[in-house]
């Protein structure tokens, strides 16, 4: 199997750059089916075939109906139907998606519909990455290769040397393990990624915005509503620089952890030291904790003060679509593992009254594979939620999509509509 996680974050990286160098038009002609936001669907296209094509054959082979017997009642509809909620998550997104390339085909505020689009196709990437992950985890568990150690040879007994034949099978059955688990991890890493991408994008939007409100004062004819749009401009600026702050932030850790993680996999020999590895992952992911509660108390603290400016804007649920899926990557996972860590200490008897409560019981004491695939498939049905949630938040009908246009944003339309920077730099009513 290869590794979506390692294909999906090229391919970003190379879509970043067609971005940047071909816009939505060459030569005159709009770019139907090789802009960058076709030719990502396209890629995920690709990606849930294999994926589905993955989980299906192995959850339809022997090993795998009856590896069914070995995971609680409730797992098996569970998983099964995580393949669905991704074709749902990636069809909504694609229609959606294309409502809003229309009316950039139409050059009607295409800055604004370019930065939208990114932010709906959040759940489709992270969907796709979550039933990556699914998929290659069950294949593993479906194998058998982590309870018998697969088709492994142990070498010869002469070799053997202080160990016994079977600590040498468990040694490889946890390599397994920890090799599933850390390429499963990738695919989330490269969803985060595009998740830190997503806010980055509203929070460019959310500015530009207000930005371009607080500017129609400053050509007011009134001498007091010039100075004071001038003067709100000045904090603009400052609160701005502030919120870029957290929100770059947590993008730069993103890039970082989703790519080592990828290069330690490839190009080092990781199973000699999985200690070391987990400990460097961990950092990153702390890292990331701290700075995706940076980039949202930033746009936060954005929303708060200036929301008056965004009020055809209709803030409220657009912040939290993008929110809500900050907290289900970086919160919900370290919930788990902390009422775990808690069960642990607990005395027996309170063990077994947890354990017998239903589901949860079932979750506290998964193995990493296992909990894998209950959070990749969970992940997957809050991605449903979170389309449908878009579907409201960023209808490509909204006025405002059309109103505060500044004058130095329509000229880089109306001039050169074939090639936009990823994050044009302007000033509005300078003095």
């Amino acid at each position: 199997m290869f590794d979506e996680g390692v294909v999906l974050y090229g391919g970003l990286l190379f879509l970043v750059l067609w971005r940047f160098l071909s816009g939505w038009r060459c030569c005159g002609k709009r770019m139907q089916y090789t802009n960058y936001c076709a030719l990502l669907y396209m890629l995920l296209v690709v990606l849930i075939a294999y994926s589905v094509v993955t989980f299906s054959t192995c959850a339809l082979s022997g090993s795998g109906k009856n590896h069914w017997s070995t995971l609680p009642s409730w797992m098996r509809p569970f998983l099964i139907g995580a393949p669905f909620a991704c074709v749902v998550v990636f069809g909504l997104s694609s229609v959606q998606t294309a409502q809003h390339v229309e009316k950039i085909f139409r050059n009607e505020a295409t800055e604004r519909h370019d930065r939208a689009v990114q932010i709906i196709a959040l759940p489709a990437v992270y969907g796709t990455m979550c039933l990556s992950a699914m998929a290659r985890c069950y294949q593993t568990i479906a194998s058998g290769a982590l309870d018998f150690g697969g088709d492994f040879d142990s070498g010869p007994t002469s070799d053997v040397t202080n160990h016994t034949a079977a600590d040498i099978l468990a040694a490889k059955v946890a390599d397994i393990e920890n090799t599933v688990n850390a390429r499963s991890d990738i695919c989330f890493f490269v969803g985060d990624l595009f998740e830190a991408w997503a806010l980055y994008q509203f929070g460019q939007l959310t500015l530009d915005l207000i930005r371009s409100t607080i500017g129609r004062g400053a050509n007011d004819s009134d001498p007091r509503e010039r100075e004071k749009a001038q003067a709100l401009l000045h904090a603009h600026s400052a609160v701005e620089s502030l919120a870029w702050l957290g929100v770059t932030l947590f993008l730069v850790v993103c890039i970082l952890q989703a790519g080592w993680s990828i290069y330690l996999l490839t190009f080092t020999d990781v199973s000699s030291d999985w200690t070391s590895y987990n400990s460097q992952m961990n950092c990153f992911t702390a890292a990331g904790a701290v700075a995706s509660c940076a980039a949202i108390w930033n746009i936060h603290v954005v929303e708060r003060d200036f929301h008056k400016y965004l009020e055809s804007y209709a803030p409220l649920l657009k912040f939290i679509t993008v929110k809500i899926i900050v907290s289900f990557a970086f919160f919900q996972k370290g919930t788990v593992y902390v009422l775990s860590a808690i069960e642990d200490t607990m005395p027996t008897a309170i063990q077994g009254l947890s354990n017998k409560i239903p589901v949860v019981g079932d979750i506290l004491n998964f193995s990493d594979s296992e909990f894998t695939l209950f959070y990749s498939a969970l992940l997957l049905y809050e991605c449903v939620l979170i389309t449908l949630f878009h579907w409201w938040a960023w209808s490509a009908e909204e006025e405002w999509y059309t109103e505060c246009v500044s004058e130095e944003e329509q000229e880089r339309e109306d001039e050169d509509p074939e090639k936009r920077p990823l994050r044009p730099g302007w000033s509005y009513g300078a003095s």
